[in-house]
């Protein structure tokens, strides 16, 4: 129950933080891209998708969580919990759990409407409606395990940190070797959600995993960086 409490904590200041609100109104602008784009009779997934895969998730999660957890980190606040009877990984774990509950119902809301505005034009399947949404929440979960372990690794610049490591992983590295690509959470997201995705440098013969697979390395980008930083923070703030 410690997780919880510490999640519980989480979404109190979240509620009360102006800036997740503001953060959160990006989670929109996909689906207004998307409607303006169908609106003059091109596909709203062809700008939308791209936008809220590569761009809005991303930034958003990032800003949302690694600053918050970062500054408490930076700032000592979480020595708090240190204090109480729990495994000190709890307070990661509850972190997350916070952070995803807000993050994953921006998303969501993202998804939905974007599948929406695709579905108005006329060209969307109905699996879409839900496959979308699903698979934006997936990609929440591994962005927020992600920021909240860079948010107790480097409190000090947590945000940029953040974003220089999901530049590296969807940007620098497939132009390096297309192989690459498959550490891409953008990429595994579309195989996920069926949103389009084009490569960053014109790398496009990778071929597309299973669903199972995609699923296991946004798995992988949630609770293996949750895992490093559990054993960081125990020997860094409370050696």
């Amino acid at each position: 129950m410690s997780a919880l409490t510490v999640a519980r904590t989480v979404l109190l200041r979240a509620s009360r933080r102006p800036s997740t609100y503001v953060i959160s109104a990006l989670a929109f602008v996909p689906a207004l891209f998307g409607a303006i784009l169908g609106s003059q009779g091109h596909g709203a997934l062809a700008g939308g998708g791209p936008l809220a895969l590569r761009l809005v998730a991303p930034l958003m999660v990032a800003a949302m969580v690694a600053g918050p957890v970062g500054e408490s980190f930076e700032n000592r606040t979480v020595v708090y919990w240190f204090t109480r009877p729990f495994p000190r990984w709890q307070v990661l774990a509850g972190e997350a759990l916070g952070h995803f509950a807000v993050a994953s119902l921006a998303l969501v809301l993202s998804g939905a409407l974007l599948a929406v505005a695709n579905a108005l034009t006329g060209t969307a399947d109905l699996a879409s409606l839900a496959r979308i949404p699903v698979g934006l929440v997936l990609e929440a979960a591994a962005l927020v395990g992600f920021s909240v372990a860079v948010g107790a690794l480097v409190p000090k610049h947590p945000v940029l940190a953040a974003l220089v490591v999901l530049m590296l992983s969807e940007g620098a590295l497939p132009m390096v070797w297309e192989k690459l690509s498959y550490l891409s959470l953008a990429y595994h997201t579309s195989v996920l959600t069926g949103l389009p995705f084009s490569f960053i440098g014109g790398a496009s013969d990778v071929s597309a995993p299973p669903l199972a697979v995609s699923a296991a390395v946004l798995l992988v980008w949630a609770v293996a960086p949750l895992a490093v930083a559990s054993a960081v923070v125990r020997d860094r703030d409370l050696g």
